[in-house]
């Protein structure tokens, strides 16, 4: 792990910060997501995927800003759904595999003292980030199982990483996937980081009811047809 990344601290009697407490850390102010690799598997580092040539994700300029082309006909960018209307599973066997990587993130809103125990692992469940990183790893193995028309997929890597935020009191997640495969883990990347957010709030519900799960959105693919993607 590299000295820069943020790490969430064992105890609330952190020196980084003027009230002792955790410092305020931002997924935007943090490494790009495909630097952490040597938090996984280790992995080498194969470069976006699409062909560009840069060595990661989140610097791939190939393609930028594409997706799915637009269709005078509403209907037609709807690929489970047939001519007549019924659902289908889009029949990907004739396609070539490519690299594909696809990045969610979402916010948990929670109260200052929730906040407290859960940077001071006090909450009643126990550790809440580490059981809620490992659910949404778990999840995004399972998306098939859960959205009807998703491929089964040989998933290469899977990560759930969070930042703790003071103010707002918050915890921000950003959920990676990446396979090689006819077909994209958009929906790996957002179930784990759905599944993510809710293990936050079944373990932290026992002291607040009112928690929010927000702002769950794509912020990154890469690979197949429709090229690179980045939210603006």
């Amino acid at each position: 792990m590299s000295s820069d990344m943020p790490k969430m601290p064992d105890s609330p009697d952190s020196p980084n910060s003027p009230d002792g407490g955790a410092p305020t850390v931002r997924l935007d102010d943090m490494p790009d997501p495909l630097d952490y690799d040597e938090d996984g598997p280790d992995l080498p580092n194969t470069g976006c995927g699409c062909g560009c040539g840069a060595p990661s994700a989140l610097e791939c300029t190939g393609g930028l800003g594409k997706s799915v082309p637009e269709s005078d006909d509403a209907e037609a960018a709807f690929s489970h759904m047939t001519e007549d209307g019924s659902v289908t599973m889009v029949d990907v066997g004739a396609k070539a595999p490519t690299q594909r990587t696809a990045i969610v993130r979402a916010v948990v809103e929670v109260n200052a003292s929730t906040l407290d125990l859960l940077k001071r692992r006090a909450l009643p469940k126990g550790d809440v980030l580490t059981t809620a990183k490992i659910a949404g790893i778990m999840a995004a193995k399972r998306t098939a199982e859960l959205i009807p028309m998703c491929h089964p997929l040989a998933i290469s890597y899977a990560d759930v990483r969070f930042a703790v935020v003071n103010a707002p009191p918050s915890i921000e997640l950003e959920a990676e996937v990446r396979t090689t495969g006819q077909t994209g883990v958009e929906m790996e990347a957002m179930v784990a980081a759905q599944v993510a957010a809710l293990t936050i709030y079944d373990m932290c519900k026992a002291v607040q009811k009112d928690i929010v799960l927000r702002d769950c959105r794509l912020v990154f693919k890469s690979g197949g047809k429709s090229g690179t993607f980045r939210a603006g």
